[in-house]
């Protein structure tokens, strides 16, 4: 596609439009001084590094581009074809500037001598490893390139930019679903009095489980009922009511306390996921 020049933001970046004629921000080291600038003038290809298709934040990435030093740019490219490599993914486009933004905010906040925490640091590396062993690898670059000392809490936080990036759910509903995960996780431990074996592969099938529950409940998903369904959580609620039971207060937890409707669908796989770790138990 063809680019043609509108305006300068700064010596790295031009606003210019594209052939349907919308507006788009282009950039890409030295285009502001190298290009031709005049109105119209179509933009040489080979000074073209990234384009962003303005929207109504356009203000906002103008705002960005022109006042976050142009080694930022440079040192998140790196970090983001890096992460896309352990993670074996492709990161939607939205992550670039919003990675920017955050490291360069990160940058001198620490460069003001300030600490920065985040309090679901634990969640983070319990219930995403994969992405935080990316960020730690992220803040790797970063530290070289900027000469800081980011640690495991800003990790945290550039990990939590990957969850979004490969995720249909907002940052917000991430959040809420790792809070969620710790208070469900923290009651399943006071209700089995702390006696099951958090190291072994049954209690990490749960901890999954328990993950994809709250995924599909913050995108409004229930698990569709049908009678194979009630036909297994009539064989459990009969033969394992012991088991039932617990799942049916684990349940109850979080219809009550996390303000979910969940069905007598997911009260079976809460069953079936607890009932293997119970047998080991030892519940007085």
């Amino acid at each position: 596609m063809k680019y043609k020049y509108i305006k300068t933001i700064n010596n790295n970046a031009i606003v210019a439009s594209d052939s349907n004629k919308h507006e788009v921000i282009i950039m890409g080291k030295a285009i502001g001084v190298k290009c031709n600038r005049t109105p119209g003038t179509t933009i040489d290809d080979e000074l073209i590094e990234r384009v962003f298709v303005s929207n109504t934040n356009q203000q906002y990435v103008e705002t960005i581009i022109d006042q976050i030093p142009y080694n930022i740019f440079e040192i998140v490219e790196e970090v983001i074809a890096e992460a896309e490599k352990d993670l074996n993914t492709k990161f939607k486009n939205a992550i670039y500037l919003a990675l920017v933004d955050h490291i360069y905010f990160s940058y001198k906040t620490i460069k003001e001598g300030e600490r920065i925490e985040n309090p679901l640091l634990n969640e983070i590396k319990l219930f995403h490893p994969n992405e935080f062993i990316a960020a730690m690898n992220s803040i790797n670059i970063i530290n070289k390139n900027l000469g800081v000392n980011f640690d495991q809490h800003e990790a945290s936080y550039i990990a939590f930019h990957y969850i979004n990036a490969m995720s249909n759910l907002s940052l917000t509903q991430q959040k809420r679903i790792m809070k969620n995960l710790d208070a469900t996780i923290e009651y399943i431990d006071k209700l089995t009095k702390n006696s099951l074996n958090k190291n072994s592969y049954q209690y990490g099938r749960l901890v999954i489980h328990l993950k994809c529950l709250f995924g599909r409940l913050a995108g409004e998903e229930k698990s569709e009922e049908n009678d194979i369904m009630l036909e297994m959580s009539d064989n459990l609620r009969q033969k394992y009511p012991k088991e039932w039971k617990y799942a049916e207060k684990i349940a109850d937890f979080i219809k009550n306390n996390l303000k979910y409707d969940i069905n007598d669908n997911e009260v079976t796989y809460l069953a079936l996921h607890i009932s293997p770790m119970l047998k080991h138990a030892t519940i007085k």
